[in-house]
């Protein structure tokens, strides 16, 4: 009897063990398929038509938005906002785009009088909100002022931000996260600082006692590694020579037990090896490689070794970055490293001219884009076109493209310079090697595998498919809460649309999606029998929800600003003849009549007075008994609403009449010996609503007394205090009408990307005599191949001879990226 009950102990026991591990195994499956599947990131890359501008021009841009696994077509958001941010952190320009395809083309106008300094380029959507706004695509842009002479403050803009430390910073990276007693690790080797990661640095591993145990030397990108096994109670250091003095840099201290990851790779697999000191070897440990959250094997082992090899061929695999995640018996990942995986490429684009092999001033050239796949076959894709001038662009063939950044940088903590350098041909095992570093110095950056497997991402802001207009309906008596009501939609613009929806039992509507560009006028009401020649709605408000808070900006913590040499012939060039051609298109053409001189006279209005005309506009365009202005009041200002109202002509703040065990909210206002009506942003609100509104949120406070009030608010003879706040100012609905029952405004809809201009010679053009020194000739936003037609496009050349660089970058419908160059002369 005690041997059967033995037996099934021990059969419970391995039962407990295998359940245990194929546990873990499901639930990071079950995690991995929600990712991919359901909760799967979206990212945003933008091609812009040249790297760098002048004050003046305009930046054409292509914003493509991806599944950010698969990168193909997102299935989430179809709405893309994309921001100019100057040296502050203000937003300059914004766009909100609407994307029906994987890409929406836009622009921005830079204004004319803009300084000199590096501008920042950031996209994203609302669901990219759900992660850190580090997520977001970020491109740094150049611009130049009209009155720029030279370069220099370009390069010294960032002095004081930029400055390099006397001592290099050094980081220092084991293979795994850690150094293990007795373990052999490749030791990865980064300085930090980007002027002196130019330099290479040559230092030595010694242990404490003094005793050289390695050496290392740091190449490009200041990049470099030594092998180290470290001895149990030694701790250790590297060493460098700086003249006279030696400068000592502590690595991470060894750990007694551990594990240790190597991968190595050659043109058919990938070579991973697990190591560990601990007593109970690698039995029950679990092996997880994913690509983006696709996952591309587990292994584990139930015999106790204390290594594990594994080979996996290449082409199970993507191209891409490779997570490798060791997780122990307790479940725990106890030790990660990242391999990225090069493959053939998958596609190849040319462009060929096809009509005549010469090309001359002014001429028209055709070009026929192909974009094949290994076997020879057309691949429909989607892509955008540039053709700059190389005299005035100057290009910088390692610089990111769409490529590098959604198999790179979009996935890697940290920027990677010079991407495109990993990518191009020639001196494959050092490129190699060097990207290697590259995945020991940066950590995966989607999500933490603790964080990740124990909370499963929650979602807070959802995916946009369109414009809504919701709110809620109250009651226009007190105590003014939220109720069910009949609502009824009218959009006006070139047309006429109309819906009616019944609200929750909570009071909250919302119409949509919907698209349209620009802006649109909206009539909302809301009552009883909407529908009825007679409808009621003198009992209900309409209250429109706030719109989203925009995402704070980050400010970079090390700036690393487009450097120019002043004495670049490009460069100088480039400024020239940009200058010119922005003077140019603000002169009369030859061809126009000149008008006689006309002599305007008018009056400069101050600061002051165009912030009253504002909030004039505001309010029911009737002048008010009193005004108070907030932000006037400075720091002697009230810190409460009615201490606002205190110092008013005519207003009276006191206890109310008759109340027992009376609280600071009895209190009451009158107005000249009658008790007003509050608005709060044109909708009417009891005082403790109005008491609600901090200091800090309110803009200003029109009082009316009584006959004002009669004319502005209708039947509201005792008086009014109407209470605006910034918020309301900010609003992207601009209110024009708000009465009981009903509300109109401005909605702001999607912008209208301009069309790139460029001249047709061969029409009869006005401007045809006009100089034409163009930089950028020709600028395809939106380009499309099928699988059985190639894409076509015409241009013409501009005055100037020389050699044009054709940028090409775009992605495949099974969500392949690619970036391509040639070149076209001009005789």
């Amino acid at each position: 009897m005690r041997k059967i009950l033995l037996l099934i102990i021990c059969l419970l026991c391995l039962a407990f063990t295998f359940n245990s591990d194929s546990g873990l195994k499901t639930l990071i499956n079950k995690r991995l398929n929600e990712y991919t599947k359901d909760k799967y990131p979206e990212k945003i890359y933008i091609h812009t038509d040249r790297p760098y501008y002048t004050a003046g021009e305009s930046i054409w841009f292509s914003s493509y938005l991806v599944n950010g696994v698969t990168h193909v077509l997102s299935g989430k958001s179809s709405v893309v906002y994309v921001e100019l941010i100057n040296r502050k952190d203000e937003v300059l320009i914004e766009r909100k785009l609407f994307a029906e395809a994987v890409s929406v083309q836009g622009d921005f106008k830079l204004p004319i009088d803009l300084e000199d300094g590096v501008y920042t380029l950031r996209a994203y959507t609302n669901y990219m909100r759900n992660q850190s706004r580090a997520y977001f695509f970020k491109k740094k842009i150049p611009v130049f002022a009209l009155n720029s002479e030279l370069s220099e403050n370009l390069n010294n803009q960032d002095s004081e931000t930029s400055e390099q430390s006397a001592l290099p910073n050094i980081g220092f990276y084991p293979e795994g996260g850690y150094l293990v007693n007795g373990l052999i690790s490749k030791v990865a080797v980064k300085i930090k600082d980007a002027k002196l990661s130019a330099s290479p640095i040559v230092g030595i591993i010694e242990d404490t006692e003094g005793n050289k145990v390695s050496d290392f030397k740091t190449f490009e990108f200041g990049l470099g590694f030594f092998y180290l096994k470290p001895e149990l109670g030694k701790e250790y250091r590297a060493v460098i020579s700086s003249g006279d003095e030696n400068i000592t840099y502590s690595l991470p201290k060894p750990i007694e037990e551990g594990y240790v990851i190597n991968t190595s790779t050659n043109n058919k697999e990938l070579v991973i090896n697990v190591e560990t000191n601990k007593k109970e070897g690698l039995k029950n440990v679990l092996i997880i490689g994913h690509q983006r959250g696709i996952q591309a094997f587990d292994y584990s082992q139930d015999i106790q070794e204390n290594t594990m090899l594994i080979k996996i061929p290449k082409k199970d695999l993507i191209e891409g970055i490779l997570d490798i995640v060791v997780f122990n018996n307790d479940h725990k990942p106890v030790a990660e490293r990242l391999a990225f995986i090069k493959k053939e490429e998958e596609t190849s684009i040319s462009v060929k001219k096809t009509n005549g092999s010469q090309t001359t001033t002014r001429d028209r050239v055709n070009l026929k884009v192909e974009v094949k796949d290994k076997a020879g076959k057309l691949v429909p894709s989607t892509l955008s076109m540039s053709v700059t001038d190389i005299n005035l662009i100057k290009s910088n063939n390692n610089a990111e493209n769409i490529k590098t950044y959604l198999l790179l940088n979009s996935d890697l903590r940290g920027k990677i310079k010079s991407p495109n350098y990993f990518f191009t041909e020639g001196n494959e095992i050092k490129k190699n090697e060097q990207l290697d570093l590259i995945m020991l110095t940066h950590g995966w950056r989607r999500f933490t595998w603790q964080e990740f497997l124990e909370n499963s991402l929650p979602l807070k802001y959802k995916p946009e498919d369109g414009i809504y207009i919701s709110g809620n309906t109250q009651s226009a008596k007190s105590p003014f809460q939220n109720k069910i009501s009949e609502t009824k939609l009218t959009l006006r613009k070139t047309g006429f649309y109309q819906e009616t929806q019944t609200t929750s039992s909570r009071g909250h509507f919302k119409y949509g999606p919907f698209v349209f560009q620009d802006t649109i006028d909206v009539f909302l009401e809301a009552g009883k029998g909407l529908l009825s020649k007679k409808p009621d709605l003198g009992n209900t408000n309409i209250v429109l929800d706030k719109p989203v808070k925009k995402p704070s900006i980050i400010p970079d913590r090390i700036l690393s600003p487009f450097k120019f040499e002043s004495e670049n012939a490009t460069i100088k060039s480039y400024k020239r003849k940009s200058r010119n051609n922005v003077f140019r298109d603000f002169q009369f053409d030859k061809d126009r009549e000149r008008l006689d001189e006309v002599q305007l006279k008018g009056k400069i209005k101050k600061k002051e007075e165009i912030a009253k005309i504002k909030r004039d506009k505001r309010t029911r365009s009737f002048e008010p008994s009193h005004r108070v202005i907030v932000s006037e009041m400075g720091q002697t200002g009230a810190g409460d609403f009615m201490q606002l109202l205190m110092n008013i002509p005519g207003i009276r703040i006191g206890r109310k009449q008759g109340r027992e065990n009376q609280t600071s909210q009895d209190f009451e206002v009158n107005l000249r010996g009658m008790k007003p009506t509050f608005y709060l942003d044109d909708v009417e609100v009891n005082l403790l609503t109005a008491r609600s509104v901090h200091q800090a949120d309110i803009d200003f406070i029109d009082v009316m007394n009584t006959g004002h009030a009669s004319a502005a608010y209708g039947l509201k003879a005792q008086g009014v205090i109407a209470i605006y706040t910034k918020q309301g100012s900010r609003s992207t609905t601009s209110i024009t009408d708000k009465k009981p029952g009903s509300i109109s405004f401005k909605a702001e809809g999607f912008y209208t990307a301009r069309e790139f201009y460029a001249p047709d010679y061969s029409l009869v053009d006005r401007n045809r005599n006009k100089i034409d020194s163009r930089s950028t000739l020709y600028w395809n936003p939106i380009v499309k191949t099928q699988g059985y037609k190639n894409a076509d496009v015409t241009f013409y050349t501009s005055d100037e001879k020389g050699t044009y660089q054709i940028e090409i970058e775009g992605i495949t419908h099974k969500g392949v990226p690619f970036h391509a160059t040639s070149y076209l002369e001009v005789e």
